[in-house]
């Protein structure tokens, strides 16, 4: 049996806490080895508060072995370029001590990738590299004074060419692989697609009688760049019209003024990040999941606030995009793709107005949860 070093230089804390989790289980349900888990003592903590009350809990950690690292932290643009840095040195390292066993890296580090690349063609390594929004700037114009810009010229000699045949890129859904394919279809060979995992646990689902308040939430990081001024006007019109059924709350980081938008509900003051649990509640009392995300933004990576609509049963209104409709695709509709923002107040009032039946989305929440569990993706056959 094989062992499966997963090596993880980059996240601390929270970040990515549900996905990193989540593929965890893939890798324990798809191989039979032990597993090596090496990361942040901060982000070992958040993966371990999310799978204590799973089922197969014990049984994973009989496998798994968690080493504890002190990364850099910080979240500014320079912080993480730094902690990058530093995770490339690391990630060098590692891969030479761990070169005969299975590797899997949660993320494609933008300055690793092109020693990985060196590596990879002198050294036959089995390694598996995710690829979240990091595909998103090679196609992407930015400033030569921005981070960004130097993550993107790292990547696209990555890109560039044939990989090494030892090297999967694990892409997070067909929509994905479509869309990053037309530009690099050599590296179709070196392509693993598996859907977005999710660690799904029974939650009491709360849905609005008739002649209630309805509740529409923005989900996750709220900032000008994802739509937020968008969300505010909408909040604004609908407040003055339906005051007395319409109730807008935002639930995720904001670096916003509570007292400027008086008609949302902040479920936490500016520049706070919530701790999972107050972070479910609040989106509990949610009805439905606006997404303002437009096509560019999701045809290299997929979203997690998806799957979070999806945890707590909350049906979505969101502009399409190639991943949402992938993902309806696979489950059936669960809420309401709209091609344009004047069609999404248009559905707002028929749902003010229930004029709309959404009975069957409720059905197919179920059907996603089956589709998007962690316990039924398997990694390798």
């Amino acid at each position: 049996m094989k062992k499966t070093v997963v090596i993880d230089t980059f996240s601390i804390g929270g970040f990515h806490e549900m996905f990193n989790a989540s593929f965890l289980y893939v890798i324990f349900n798809s191989t039979e080895g032990p597993i090596t888990y090496i990361a942040d003592k901060t982000a070992v903590q958040s993966i371990k508060q999310l799978l204590k009350n799973n089922s197969q809990f014990h049984e994973l950690l009989e496998r798994v072995t968690f080493k504890e690292k002190c990364l850099l932290k910080g979240l500014s643009f320079y912080a993480i370029f730094f902690r990058y840095f530093f995770g490339a040195l690391l990630n060098i390292f590692y891969l030479f001590r761990y070169r005969r066993y299975r590797i899997m890296f949660p993320a494609l580090n933008p300055v690793f990738s092109i020693f990985l690349k060196m590596i990879l063609k002198v050294q036959k390594i089995e390694t598996y590299v995710v690829c979240h929004g990091e595909l998103s700037y090679l196609f992407t114009s930015y400033r030569k004074t921005s981070p960004l810009f130097w993550y993107a010229s790292f990547l696209r000699p990555f890109f560039s060419g044939l990989l090494p045949s030892s090297l999967k890129l694990i892409l997070l859904g067909p929509s994905i692989v479509r869309n990053f394919t037309v530009h690099y279809s050599k590296l179709l060979p070196n392509i693993v697609s598996i859907p977005h995992p999710y660690i799904f646990n029974e939650v009491e689902i709360r849905r609005s009688q008739d002649n209630q308040v309805v509740h529409f939430g923005w989900v996750g990081v709220a900032i000008e760049a994802k739509g937020f001024s968008i969300f505010a006007k909408m909040v604004r019109h609908f407040s003055e019209r339906y005051n007395h059924i319409f109730a807008a709350h935002l639930v995720g980081w904001h670096p916003f003024s509570e007292d400027a938008y008086p008609s949302i509900q902040f479920a936490s003051p500016a520049h706070i990040f919530l701790e999972r649990p107050l972070f479910n509640q609040a989106v509990s009392q949610l009805d439905y999941i606006l997404f303002f995300y437009n096509n560019a933004q999701y045809q290299y990576t997929a979203s997690g606030a998806i799957f979070d609509a999806i945890q707590h049963g909350k049906l979505i209104i969101a502009l399409r995009n190639d991943y949402f409709e992938s993902v309806f695709e696979a489950c059936g509709a669960i809420g309401f793709l709209c091609d344009s923002i004047e069609d999404m107040y248009l559905t707002i009032e028929s749902l003010l107005r229930e004029e709309v039946k959404v009975e069957q989305f409720y059905d197919n929440l179920q059907t996603a949860r089956k589709i998007f569990s962690c316990e039924h993706i398997k990694l390798m056959t």
